[in-house]
């Protein structure tokens, strides 16, 4: 017994001082100490009431006039480097207008001109601009992938080889072209040309397997009467001076060429969507193929002799002007995916028309007739019809508010 006493006596002198002081300590980590106001630790706080611990934040808050400079910069700033940046894609989307519809009225303009420029082989400015769309491609490759990817281009594999046939299909078509702008002026020739709308359309049911709309399958007749009736009021036209059989030859060829496009470019479009290989890498392979079809062919038609006295027998700076624009244009997809919607491809596509009819006016002697002007702008309509617009309107629309927008960021 008087062991007992001495034991609970050395025991209550040892224990600490306080109300729970006998209670067993629970288990607890350092993060669970609050701080030395007496308040209890936020995750036992939370404990007792059933809620999941929230953690402490890990700074305090700024003064309250700190907070409220920090809300009226940010913002600010963010605001100025959206408005900045939107600024420099709006420029570079009227930029890319700008390009694309120079590119379109000259390829049938410069074409036109340089039909009439002397006597010189027309097949031979096919070749001239796949070699340079060729060379400028194999910059392109080697500055994206070097050497390297320049080996996966030029390996002989059957996917390689399946871009021959867009290759002989974009050669033919060239070809075409060349002939149709020697039978017909250039904004018959330009107007005529939307029929690559028809084959694309048609080419993409019946290879690619899609559907279209009933907006576009109409969109594709109203092109086709628009077209039709551009080509009876160039045919009355000239029946009087016994040149329709010239304008027959020109549609025809026309005709050959739109078919060519269309084929073309949805077989194009299949391989990129098959395969891993650059836009560029593929344009390169066309370019190749198309002169290891087009210089055999080229010798071979050669039945007048010509090209013994030069391979640019002939060329005026027109000639040099056309096939370069035309290089260009081979390339012109790329920029256009990148940058160009709908509404300004359809829209560059009517400057065009109306660029080269005011041209050909001005300077080629071409009339209007009233027919013609009507099946002009129902093929113009027709353009925006299928990329989906249903009026005109919308174009306005569209149009003044990016012009506003534009506006609005240029300083005063």
């Amino acid at each position: 017994r008087g062991g007992t006493a001495r034991f609970r006596r050395r025991l209550l002198a040892t224990a600490p001082r306080g109300a729970h002081a006998l209670e067993p300590p629970a288990a607890f980590s350092m993060g669970d100490l609050g701080d030395v106001s007496g308040e209890p630790p936020p995750a036992a706080a939370a404990a007792a009431e059933g809620q999941p611990p929230k953690s402490k934040p890990e700074r305090s808050e700024a003064p309250e006039a700190d907070k409220k400079d920090a809300q009226g910069k940010k913002p600010a700033a963010l605001m100025q480097g959206a408005e900045k940046a939107s600024g420099v894609g709006e420029v570079t989307k009227w930029c890319v207008l700008v390009f694309l519809v120079f590119q379109n009225s000259g390829a049938s303009l410069l074409m036109r001109a340089s039909r009439s420029a002397g006597d010189w082989n027309p097949q031979t400015a096919v070749i001239s601009q796949e070699a340079i769309k060729g060379f400028l491609c194999f910059g392109l490759v080697l500055g994206e992938g070097g050497f390297a990817a320049l080996r996966d281009t030029a390996r002989p594999t059957a996917e390689a080889l399946k871009t021959s046939v867009p290759a002989l299909l974009y050669l033919f078509q060239n070809n075409m072209q060349y002939v149709a702008v020697g039978y017909l002026d250039a904004s018959t020739y330009a107007v005529l040309y939307q029929f690559k709308i028809l084959t694309a359309g048609m080419m993409t049911v019946l290879i690619l397997r899609r559907s279209l709309s009933l907006m576009q399958w109409t969109a594709l007749a109203v092109l086709t009467a628009g077209a039709s009736i551009v080509i009876v009021s160039q045919m009355t036209s000239v029946s009087k001076d016994g040149e329709g059989r010239s304008v027959a030859i020109g549609v025809t060829a026309v005709i050959l060429a739109c078919l060519a496009s269309g084929l073309a470019g949805v077989y194009f479009e299949k391989l990129l969507k098959g395969s891993t290989m650059s836009l560029w890498a593929r344009n390169l392979q066309l370019a190749v193929y198309s002169l290891l079809i087009g210089v055999p062919g080229l010798y071979k038609s050669d039945t007048g002799g010509r090209l013994p006295r030069g391979f640019f027998d002939g060329y005026a700076p027109v000639v040099w002007a056309s096939i370069i624009n035309n290089a260009l244009g081979g390339l012109l997809i790329a920029i256009v995916i990148k940058y160009a919607d709908t509404i300004m491809k359809n829209f560059s596509t009517t400057l065009s028309i109306l660029v080269t009819t005011a041209v050909s006016v001005a300077f080629f002697g071409h009339t209007l007739e009233p027919m013609s002007i009507f099946g002009t702008a129902l093929v113009i309509y027709a353009v925006f019809l299928y990329g989906g617009m249903t009026g005109m309107s919308l174009l306005s629309v569209s149009l003044t508010a990016r012009v506003r927008n534009l506006l609005s960021r240029t300083p005063s």
